[in-house]
């Protein structure tokens, strides 16, 4: 995963939205009356970045070195190298943690939560992306979908997608799950397609080949459409640090 996320790192910020004033504001108002952030898979700074604006003192942690120079060159100071699974501090060592856009790549969740739990004196949380059902834009030229699947992509086995967070929310209920965001993008095609063909790294790990070139060609076939349109739903959820740290590693993720 360090390689991986090493050969993104100077494409990401590009290819990816930018924490959004909502975003902020939600998980602001849930670390109300706390000081110090552990921000685990701080990547560029997307979220510890603004969060420190505002008087939080984040510590971010990541395993990939590009990505963390990149929060660097974005002022941020408190970054540390390491790893999610067996994370490089000492018990109950930050009033709070957030983990952002990170579960869906981990193989092992379990692990993961259960050690954020242990460095976590309070609430540790996350803003989940509910998946939405994938829709094809009609063609202007015909007034029909264009052709291909429309209930998403096969992707390769070692991401799980969304798999870990909803067997995450089943083994441990959060004690808050809160609708934060449900609207309509809308992306110029020339965007998308940009984003797309810059997203070369990860896909080349997630995607199949054969899928991403029809992606591609998908976008292309739009030419004469000026933009698209994605829904974007995503829940703020707050588990309490205990909670996670009582996780039985007994199950394995998926088991059950």
């Amino acid at each position: 995963m360090e390689a991986e996320y090493d050969s993104m790192a100077d494409e990401y910020d590009a290819t990816r939205e930018s924490a959004t004033q909502t975003e902020i504001d939600a998980l602001a108002k849930s670390l109300e009356g706390c000081r110090t952030v552990l921000d685990v898979g701080v990547g560029t700074g997307r979220f510890a970045k603004p969060l420190s604006e505002i008087g939080f003192e984040v510590t971010g942690m990541d395993v990939s070195r590009r990505m963390l120079a990149k929060a660097r060159e974005k002022r941020l100071e408190r970054l540390l190298l390491g790893d999610a699974y067996k994370m490089p501090f000492r018990d109950k060592s930050f009033d709070a943690a957030i983990i952002i856009h990170v579960l869906h790549v981990v193989v092992d969740w379990s692990t993961v939560m259960r050690d954020l739990g242990r460095v976590t004196r309070g609430h540790v949380m996350s803003i989940l992306r509910v998946p939405q059902r994938a829709t094809t834009p009609p063609s202007p030229a015909i007034g029909n979908p264009v052709p291909g699947p429309r209930t998403g992509y096969p992707v390769r086995t070692q991401h799980r997608m969304w798999q870990n967070e909803l067997e995450l929310k089943a083994r441990v209920p959060p004690l808050k799950l809160e609708r934060i965001r449900d609207e309509t993008i809308t992306i110029p095609v020339a965007d998308a397609l940009r984003s797309m063909q810059a997203k070369r790294a990860m896909g080349a790990q997630i995607i199949p080949p054969e899928v991403k070139q029809q992606m591609l060609e998908r976008i292309i076939s739009m030419a004469g459409v000026q933009s698209v349109q994605r829904r974007v739903v995503e829940d703020l959820a707050v588990w309490g640090a205990d909670d996670l740290q009582a996780l039985d590693l007994g199950s394995p993720p998926g088991s059950g």
